[in-house]
């Protein structure tokens, strides 16, 4: 009688653990904080999050940067990653001087023909900013803007005060001590190349996820660090004055 009773007992006590093992599997499946251990052998998928509908990106490539070599490859790499407009994607690549005519101001007419998130220049041409100063003003005091979303310039041929004051930022590299000329020209060499293609690309994917302008505080240089990535940044210092710029970086060497 006193083994019956224990083999029942023993029945019943193992049947109660496999209901609280079981209950307790649940109520962990269920509880969102827990981790979702993943498998090597069923990647996830990445979200598409860029929308051409949310408004296009526009890179215009100066005459230093429309070399066959380095723009298609640089041309290449922003349509894998995100897709160019014509096939759907949100870049919208425009050629100095090819797709402008050959005259710089027509760019204004190129950004308010499409809904616009953002404006990356690469090797700005001459006379660039007075276009840029159309898009920034308001047509009337009634009016907004024609565009007031962000614009990055990199590496620029444009007047450097009119750049600083309708762009975001100004970035270039530096230069060597020797040649203190900030209109002297810089020859692209396939590092530099590189170095610019990279931070097009990041500079992409910052505007897609902040299009407001970058403002000229003391944080600016925090925002072009991390479009720039490992290479050092620091604000521009003029080499008659000593004074620092406010929203002009260069890429230490």
């Amino acid at each position: 009688m006193i083994k019956n009773f224990t083999f029942f007992s023993t029945i019943i006590c193992s049947l109660c653990i496999i209901t609280m093992v079981s209950s307790c599997e649940k109520l962990q499946s269920k509880n969102p904080s827990q981790p979702v251990k993943e498998t090597e052998t069923e990647p996830i998928a990445e979200e598409i999050k860029y929308n051409p509908e949310d408004g296009l990106i526009c890179i215009l490539f100066g005459e230093d940067f429309t070399t066959e070599s380095f723009y298609n490859d640089a041309i290449n790499k922003l349509a894998d990653k995100y897709g160019l407009k014509d096939e759907g994607g949100i870049i919208l690549p425009i050629k100095y001087p090819d797709d402008v005519k050959s005259r710089i101001s027509n760019f204004y007419d190129v950004i308010t023909e499409h809904k616009i998130r953002g404006i990356i220049l690469l090797g700005a041409p001459e006379g660039t900013h007075k276009a840029l100063y159309r898009l920034r003003s308001k047509p009337s005091e009634d009016e907004e803007p024609p565009y007031s979303n962000a614009i990055f310039s990199l590496m620029p041929q444009d007047d450097i005060l009119g750049q600083e004051s309708t762009c975001d930022f100004i970035l270039e590299y530096e230069r060597n001590s020797a040649d203190t000329d900030i209109e002297n020209e810089i020859s692209i060499t396939p590092q530099l190349a590189e170095t610019a293609e990279n931070i097009v690309i990041r500079a992409v994917r910052y505007i897609e996820e902040n299009p407001l302008p970058l403002q000229p505080t003391t944080e600016l240089r925090e925002h072009v660090q991390a479009i720039v990535g490992a290479k050092k940044v620091r604000r521009y210092t003029d080499p008659e004055t000593g004074i620092q710029a406010i929203n002009h970086f260069v890429i230490e060497q």
